[in-house]
């Protein structure tokens, strides 16, 4: 330890040295980051990734042990072999490379045996290159610093592919490269500390040897290649980012719209059985309540078209309410006209359930009066007011009154049909209301009271007038209102 702390100190140029440190952690993060989207890569291009991580590697190892050989100064005159220098490179770049592809697909323990081969490389490249270096002299080698030198390397490359290959974060793919600088730190002066130089004046350093100032060049092109080959991979490993991060944002909208799709697919099922069911129901008690199949016919016309405009209006309010208002101009509109039909009261969002079932309840009035009432006379008229008063808790009730005036004289219905059960009965039954009628003889009067939420109602007045709104009836409506 003493003869490496020695030789790290004493004989080395230390601003080269943390030249040389940069250039290696430069690299290592660069062989990581690439060697992280190999693992992604697929076809052909992964074996090019895989070729361009072993060229980032192999020159970051190539270029440290060079830089840090023009840091070290020996005395007398020194070059390098041009032929053990190249090959040192090819060394480096093949057995890293090699490692790296026992890596890519492989576990923990392939990618701490890659590591080691990895180690094993630096350890190729090192010593290829210390018999490329020519001094005036012999190199004398410690056996038991030079084992410890690959023993380090192996370890620390190990290290370094466990923790910064596969699928890692910023910060291990960091730790990841800073253990794998330290492999080839560690090695290379572990390895200097075992080298002895012993002059020897019979020896001269060939004259085809490369000069260190060439040597300085070549370290500089392998700097620029390791740049390069760093900035491509910060490039990809952030493409790479963006990539999932748009991924995850996709999977999480499409299963989000798969969810709503799912929701709205169970809600239409759920509403189209009501439909169906509460059409099934109409039908059959139509049918009970009438003399002939034209009046059946006829009766069961006006109650489906009736739901089919309560539809409409909920539709167009995307199911999230009707305002009271529009639902009495839309039950009224075969009247408006023909005879007298107002309507005033506050602005009140009504809930999709008392919509519907208030549509049917409106339904059955309009058609009562078309027939026997008000709305049967040219002079008759129909005044609907509503209004809303609080009941002491987060309620309000609604109140609604429907009054007949100027028709033919009333009398009670000797029998209940279907059309007085819906009115008398469905208010009732689906919202816990109560429902008033009086048949007297100068025109029924009918009161529906049922609880509403009190944001539902608003003091701003509205009011629907035939007069003031006309509105163009429904020709086959306005026909069956005038039989």
């Amino acid at each position: 330890m003493l003869r490496v702390l020695d030789c790290f100190t004493q004989q080395h140029d230390y601003r080269l040295v943390l030249l040389a440190f940069g250039v290696c952690a430069l690299g290592s993060y660069g062989a990581i980051t690439l060697l992280n989207h190999v693992r992604v890569a697929q076809g052909r291009s992964r074996w090019g990734w895989l070729a361009a991580t072993a060229v980032a590697s192999g020159f970051s190892v190539w270029a440290t042990h060079f830089i840090a050989m023009l840091a070290f100064s020996p005395n007398g005159p020194t070059g390098y072999d041009l032929v053990l220098t190249l090959l040192s490179l090819v060394a480096a770049i093949a057995m890293t490379g090699f490692a790296y592809s026992t890596a890519i697909d492989g576990g923990l323990r392939m990618r701490a045996l890659a590591g080691a081969l990895v180690g094993g490389g630096i350890a190729t490249m090192h010593y290829t290159g210390m018999a490329a270096f020519h001094v005036a002299g012999f190199i004398v080698w410690d056996e038991t610093l030079v084992a410890a030198s690959i023993a380090l390397g192996c370890g620390l490359g190990a290290a370094a592919l466990v923790v910064g290959a596969g699928n890692t974060t910023l910060l291990q793919r960091l730790q990841g490269a800073l253990l794998l600088t330290l492999a080839i730190f560690g090695l290379h002066f572990t390895a200097m500390g075992a080298a002895s130089i012993v002059r020897d004046p019979t020896i001269i350093v060939a004259g085809s040897a490369i000069p260190p100032g060439w040597m300085a060049v070549g370290v500089a092109i392998a700097g620029f290649a390791i740049l390069t080959l760093t900035l491509v991979g910060v490039g990809l490993d952030r493409r790479d980012r963006r990539r999932t991060a748009a991924f995850v944002r996709d999977i999480a909208a499409a299963r989000q719209a798969e969810e709503q799709q799912n929701l709205l697919i169970a809600e239409l099922d759920h509403r189209v059985k009501n439909v169906l069911a509460r059409v099934v129901v109409i039908a059959q008690r139509s049918r009970e309540s009438s003399s002939s199949m034209d009046q059946f016919l006829d009766v069961l016309d006006g109650r489906i078209q009736s739901m089919a405009n309560t539809h409409a209006l909920l539709s167009r309010g995307r199911w999230k309410g009707v305002y009271l208002a529009d639902l009495v101009r839309r039950e009224l509109e075969p009247c408006i006209g023909v005879c007298e039909a107002t309507a005033e009261g506050p602005e009140v969002l009504l809930p999709e359930e008392a919509t519907q079932a208030l549509a049917m309840v409106l339904h059955e009035l309009v058609t009562n009066s078309a027939k026997y009432g008000a709305l049967s006379a040219p002079c008759g008229r129909v005044c609907v007011h509503w209004g809303c008063r609080s009941n002491g808790s987060s309620q309000s009730v609604l109140t609604i009154q429907w009054q007949e005036i100027g028709g033919p004289s009333v009398r009670a219905p000797t029998r209940c049909g279907y059309g007085t059960s819906v009115i008398c009965d469905l208010i009732p039954y689906e919202l816990g209301g109560t429902v008033d009628i009086d048949y007297r003889t100068d025109g029924v009067q009918c009161r529906i009271e049922f609880p509403l939420e009190k944001a539902a109602c608003h003091d701003r007045p509205t009011a629907i007038s035939g007069s003031t709104y006309p509105i163009p009836p429904d020709p086959r409506s306005q026909a069956a209102a005038s039989r």
